[in-house]
């Protein structure tokens, strides 16, 4: 996490109307070869019955207010989908969330957890939801801090666009919540981005949403106004085609997968 912007493009003074990702008079698009989440995606949906998703001996951790399976496991989820295409292999029939205590319930559970990234992840949610007001006030404004929507096409859309480039599904971090309280970042998301298409006025990322399990539809887009005198944060506007908020997105880094044994048709 750094606390000013790394994009080149002064917010305040947007200068080259075309930020970088974006294409100039034109439209491209790109996908990931073969991937869909009708195939490679889970079929049940990111709805598990309350329980732990782990246990330390005797305690179990929802009593301090985590590790409770019903809060869902949106990153595991996606971790295990970009693992099972990695390997070649389509996702399992069943429309049933794996038992707790399972083989591919511990199998979740354990993506679960490495898709925090040592904390990172939730530590770049909670700077994305807490420290970048909108608009931006106090300190934020005096560090010229950008709002998530900024971010999100500034810095982050480049860096799933690459992703998918070179044939990689990109785990994106969806920002659904504003504020600084930390039990909020349980509204937050994750998903799997697989293909896009941009101009000089939008984007569209077409993702895996463990919430909406065999769709290939769902999209994440940004409209983009042509007014190149205001700042981008004026310009930008976000959302999703399934119509949950969406204030910003980013790229997540994709943690080594372990096998995939648990996963294998039966």
């Amino acid at each position: 996490m750094s606390i000013g912007d790394r994009h080149a493009v002064d917010p305040a003074d947007p200068g080259d109307p075309t930020p970088p990702g974006l294409v100039a008079a034109s439209e491209t698009a790109g996908e990931v070869p073969g991937f869909l989440p009708s195939i490679h995606g889970l079929r049940f949906a990111n709805a598990f019955p309350p329980g732990p998703t782990l246990t330390l001996g005797p305690i179990d951790p929802r009593v301090v207010g985590f590790g409770d399976a019903s809060a869902g496991l949106c990153g595991g989820m996606a971790l295990t989908a970009r693992d099972l295409y990695e390997a070649g292999q389509p996702a399992p029939a069943g429309d049933d969330p794996p038992n707790s205590g399972s083989p591919r319930f511990r199998s979740l559970v354990r993506r679960q957890v490495q898709s925090l990234d040592w904390l990172r992840v939730p530590l770049r949610f909670f700077d994305l939801q807490a420290l970048r007001p909108d608009p931006p006030a106090g300190l934020a404004a005096a560090l010229r801090r950008e709002p998530p929507r900024v971010v999100a096409i500034l810095d982050e859309w480049p860096r799933i666009r690459a992703e998918i480039d070179d044939g990689h599904p990109s785990v994106v971090g969806l920002v659904r919540a504003a504020g600084g309280s930390p039990w909020d970042l349980a509204r937050n998301h994750q998903v799997l981005a697989f293909a896009y298409a941009a101009g000089d006025r939008f984007v569209t990322l077409r993702v895996y949403d463990p919430n909406h399990p065999c769709r290939d539809d769902v999209e994440l887009r940004a409209l983009i106004s042509a007014d190149h005198g205001a700042p981008w944060r004026d310009r930008i506007r976000l959302s999703q085609s399934t119509g949950e908020p969406l204030l910003g997105f980013f790229r997540q880094p994709y943690p080594r997968p372990g096998p995939v044994r648990a996963w294998c048709r039966r």
